[in-house]
């Protein structure tokens, strides 16, 4: 077996077991809400043992339209999940799939992170009452053709939508769960990064070439204002990308300041603090 089939093999037992696991599980999902570009709707599912929640956030974009990933660059609106208004329900961070590079239809030179056709964002959380309350979404999210816009949505699954039996939903969100980068440590995928001028950042990644062109994505302090970085060269065994960094503060320590990178190769993210 080759080294790309045994992670093709890995990555089907690991969707069994996990849409296994919740084959016990009761779920429901919301209607769908009309985002402009797309539509929109909530999905849950809740271990009645446990009281525990596996939701996600199902969007699906018409041709041509996208989204942006959590991260927008120098603009752009990160989709934003507020749930807040939920009783009953706790429910922590929703999580990002892994984006891909996506280049503006009116600026062929510009390209943002972000999804086309359709994303599900994946959340956990618990369920404190039984039988009563909702799950609440207000949904902020830009969608992409021509121009971005912000786009609205107000969803909600009651409590006790949440009692009856929905293998599709609980496929979903599986599956949902699966999409997210993988942590891993820096010295695992980054072989080097250094700055050759004032405005550049040079990062050396651990990458098969066989395996296809990968994408990578820095994330800097709320101030830093950074585009995907560039693929310069590939090696057999590396990649080298160029980060603009001219929009970070003046004075600014880049070498010095802890960044969050999202390496992409195909379909597999890898989520790497350094």
């Amino acid at each position: 077996m080759t080294k790309k089939q045994s992670l093709a093999y890995s990555l089907i037992v690991s969707m069994f077991f996990a849409v296994s696991s919740f084959e016990s599980a009761q779920a429901a999902s919301s209607d769908w809400q009309d985002l402009g570009g797309g539509k929109a709707r909530l999905i849950a599912s809740v271990d009645p043992k446990t009281g525990v929640v596996s939701g996600a956030v199902e969007v699906q974009l018409e041709p041509g339209w996208s989204t942006y990933w959590r991260y927008p660059g120098s603009s752009g609106i990160p989709p934003r999940f507020d749930f807040s208004a939920s009783k009953g329900f706790t429910i922590k961070e929703v999580e990002f799939p892994t984006p891909k590079l996506v280049t503006y239809t009116i600026d062929s030179g510009g390209s943002y992170a972000g999804y086309k056709n359709n994303v599900t964002f994946p959340f956990k959380g618990e369920m404190i009452s039984s039988g009563s309350g909702s799950l609440n979404l207000n949904l902020l999210i830009g969608v992409c053709e021509e121009i971005c816009i912000p786009a609205r949505a107000e969803m909600s699954i009651a409590a006790n939508k949440l009692l009856i039996s929905d293998p599709s939903t609980v496929r979903t969100v599986s599956f949902a769960q699966l999409s997210v980068p993988k942590e891993k440590p820096a010295a695992e995928k980054i072989a080097n990064v250094d700055m050759p001028d004032h405005d550049t950042m040079h990062i050396k990644v651990k990458h098969e070439k066989r395996f296809g062109k990968p994408a990578l994505f820095v994330e800097g302090p709320s101030d830093w204002y950074l585009k995907p970085a560039k693929l310069v060269s590939q090696a057999e065994n590396t990649a080298t990308f160029a980060l603009d960094v001219s929009q970070a503060p003046e004075g600014t320590d880049i070498l010095g300041t802890q960044l969050r990178y999202t390496l992409v190769a195909g379909t597999q993210g890898f989520d790497i603090w350094r």
